[in-house]
Formats: C-alpha cells, structure tokens, sequence
C-alpha cells in the first residue's frame, strides 16, 4: 500500500545542531527567568537584605538580551506561524505532523508494524490530540526517539517523550516571552521597597 504522506524536506544548514543550541539557549533564559521572578515575590523582598544588588539582578543584561534576540531569531527558522491552523487555537496542521510521523518512521530500518498504514494514521491522530503542543517540542520528540530508541516505539512511548518535550518547551517559551516583564515587575517592587528603606531611615515615609 502507498502512503501519501511526503517525506519531511529537512532544513538548511545543520537543523539538528542548531535545534539542541535553541534549547540550551533558552534553557539559559528560564534560568535567568525563575530568579528574576523570584525576586519580585513578596517571600523574598520580605528577606532581602541588599536592594540594590536585588535591583541589579533584576535587570537584564547585554547577555540576557542577547540570549533573547538569539533565541526569537531562531524560533522564526524552528516554529514558524505557518506550520499551525490558522483557528486561534495554536494547534500544528495535520500535514505537519504527518511530515514529522513520516520521518519518524522512515529513520528506522528495521520499523515494520503491523499494519503500517493503521500506526502512522493512528499515531498522526494521537499527535494532533496533544494540546499545545509546539513544532520545537514535537521536532525535539522525533530527534531524541531517533537519537535513543533502536526500534520504532509504541504510540503510548511516541506520547510519553512528546509530552516531556511539550513541558520543557513551555517553559522555554515561557521565559523567551515573559522575562521582559518579570524584570520590570521586580524592578518595581524592589523600587517601591527602596523608597521604603529611605522612608524609615529618614523618618519620613511614603504616603
């Protein structure tokens, strides 16, 4: 039986390289993320003793914007708009992710389901029922699958791993997009807790 999907037509340059240099890049800026965000919660300006190293780490640098320009340049090459549904819900294309089931299977030499027609449709669907899932996750999926199992895994093993990669690139995602306004969050909080500090020094608090 022929199969009509089309063999996924791989990047330019070195995709898989550059993949796992996102990922690590943006695995820098969740970093960077979790401690600027925790800097504006109360259970920390509660115990911070020095405001103003608090304010300066607050502050992204010239390396965390460089971090940030790097890792949204990239994600124009790894997740552009055009591989979702134009529906509002940020959900792939089934063809997308047929492209990515089709190089799935086409990596292992030795694959031979049962019925390979029923598993590649079965699997596009239970791909296409993961909610949020992003084009870097599931890519990331297909790659560490190749990169660790020696045969084609089950369907529930396919999901097991995509669903880890759906969590970790959330939380990249996250950073990538929100650090900007956790600085300047925290950097408010830690302003307000300054004029404070001056305020009970000087006997003159803040209204």
């Amino acid at each position: 039986m022929t199969s009509n999907i089309v063999p996924m037509q791989p990047y330019p340059g070195h995709p898989l390289r550059s993949l796992k240099q996102l990922a690590a890049k943006a695995d820098q800026l969740v970093r960077r993320y979790n401690e600027v965000n925790d800097l504006g919660t109360e259970a920390f300006t509660e115990r911070v003793n020095d405001l103003t190293a608090a304010k300066a780490a607050a502050t992204l640098n010239e390396t965390d914007d460089a971090l940030l320009a790097q890792c949204e340049s990239a994600l124009q090459r790894f997740d552009p708009a055009s591989n979702y549904e134009d529906d509002g819900q940020g959900n792939l294309k089934r063809s997308v992710i047929g492209q990515r089931v089709a190089m799935l299977v086409g990596a292992f030499p030795n694959a031979a389901p049962g019925d390979p027609a029923v598993f590649v449709r079965m699997l596009i669907e239970a791909l296409s029922s993961v909610e949020y899932l992003s084009l870097p996750a599931l890519d990331t999926a297909i790659w560490r699958i190749v990169e660790t199992k020696k045969f084609i895994p089950a369907i529930s093993e396919v999901l097991d791993i995509v669903h880890k990669q759906r969590s970790d690139w959330g939380k990249r995602f996250l950073a990538i997009r929100e650090i900007a306004e956790a600085s300047s969050w925290a950097l408010t909080e830690i302003e307000a807790l300054q004029v404070e500090a001056v305020g009970r020094n000087t006997g003159k608090l803040p209204p």
